[in-house]
């Protein structure tokens, strides 16, 4: 027996679940009960420049509390890079770890992911494994990843994100195989974010739960999780730039991303984020403030192939669209994406980064490769990627018609 299927252009949708995951204040004091839970004995714990604030050593004392022996590689930078991978790794070797503990944002969950890549493929340079599937053992060593940013949902994804500092492009790895083994959210660790900081990741969130909700690799369950996220975004970013003691705003960040994080988790992202990796790629720009410029010249050109879609992100972001056609409600949403972020003080454009004219040509190629790439709403060309680089070099030039139409 056969049957008549009709085709479409994603017949089949993939839904990816997430880890387990503690979320309220206070979840830190768990961390040491969930690491006996996994087995570690010997943890590493990958972070960068958190041993300031205190986090590190509190965090320490609650693991060596139950008895779970401590090595730090505090090495992760921002866009971490594929030799902190490898440094990382020599270190779990030498002090002889038995799991991971990944403290911080999306830096250090990405690089600790890919430690465990590179210490399941016997010490394979993690130059190897760029795109989708190409884990080819399983990984089998814990990870416990505790967020103190509102930003990646990096804790909940199965994607690794790494410079390859040869090519300078970034390396996206995608892999069921690498999600974390279990999550720790607290929003009692994002106080210590500066305003910038809050502001670039909490857009980095935003950014993902838009491109989550119109990507046409897009579920229902991704849908739903990401204009969510996109409402508690509105409602609690301006508050935490604001006022990082906010404990409401907060709270709402925190779910914000790890709820941003499982949507795209399933949908996949767009070329916002295809972009934004150039950027951090060649510059080592924040991953966040990269999103940020580029969202609206992206939400601009999609737009017109999904406005249904851009019209419910007006009313998630609080814009009324009592009256407006389907076209104006979707353009709403750009200008009220557009206006959140400069109220939250990000105002610089791509050139102010150090992005060029003769940047374009190869940079529009590195998008239309990029992984990413694929879930944006509106299919894109080469052409199309650089008039939206020249918009987001300078918001005073509009994309030509012929692009928008």
């Amino acid at each position: 027996m056969s049957f008549n299927v009709n085709h479409t252009e994603f017949p089949l949708k993939m839904y990816h679940p997430t880890p387990g995951a503690l979320i309220g204040w206070g979840a830190y004091r768990m961390a040491g009960e969930e690491a006996k839970k996994l087995g570690i004995k010997h943890a590493l714990i990958v972070t960068s420049g958190l041993r300031g604030t205190g986090i590190i050593d509190e965090i320490t004392g609650v693991l060596k509390h139950v008895g779970i022996e401590v090595t730090v590689y505090d090495g992760v930078t921002s866009n971490p890079k594929d030799h902190e991978v490898h440094a990382a790794h020599k270190l779990y070797k030498q002090a002889q770890c038995d799991g991971i503990i990944s403290v911080g944002g999306g830096s250090s969950h990405d690089c600790a992911k890919a430690v465990r890549i590179v210490e399941a493929h016997d010490g394979q340079s993690i130059r190897e494994f760029n795109g989708m599937n190409t884990c080819q053992k399983p990984i089998l060593i814990p990870q416990l990843a505790i967020t103190t940013t509102a930003g990646t949902g990096s804790e909940t994804s199965w994607a690794s994100v790494i410079t390859d500092t040869e090519k300078l492009y970034k390396m996206v790895i995608f892999d069921p195989t690498i999600i974390t083994s279990r999550a720790i959210v607290d929003p009692a660790l994002m106080r210590t974010m500066p305003p910038k900081l809050t502001a670039w990741t909490g857009m980095d969130a935003l950014t993902h739960a838009v491109e989550a909700y119109v990507s046409r690799l897009g579920v229902i369950t991704s849908q739903g999780l990401a204009i969510h996220a996109i409402k508690l975004i509105n409602e609690g970013l301006r508050q935490a730039y604001a006022n990082p003691d906010n404990a409401e705003a907060r709270e709402k960040q925190a779910w914000a991303q790890y709820t941003a994080g499982m949507a795209f988790n399933s949908a996949g992202l767009g070329i916002t984020h295809s972009i934004a990796h150039c950027l951090g790629a060649l510059f080592d720009s924040p991953h966040g403030q990269c999103n940020a410029i580029a969202m609206v010249p992206v939400a601009r050109y999609n737009m017109v192939a999904c406005p249904e879609r851009y019209a419910d992100i007006a009313r998630a972001m609080g814009v009324d669209t009592t009256g407006m056609t389907v076209m104006q409600a979707a353009e709403s949403a750009v200008e009220a994406l557009d206006t959140l972020r400069k109220e939250i003080g990000i105002t610089e454009n791509f050139s102010s980064l150090g992005l060029q004219e003769h940047h374009l040509p190869r940079f529009s190629e590195v998008v239309f490769n990029d992984v990413c790439t694929g879930g944006n709403p509106r299919i894109v060309t080469t052409d199309a990627i650089q008039q939206i680089f020249r918009e987001c070099m300078d918001p005073a030039v509009e994309v030509e018609a012929e692009v928008l139409a």
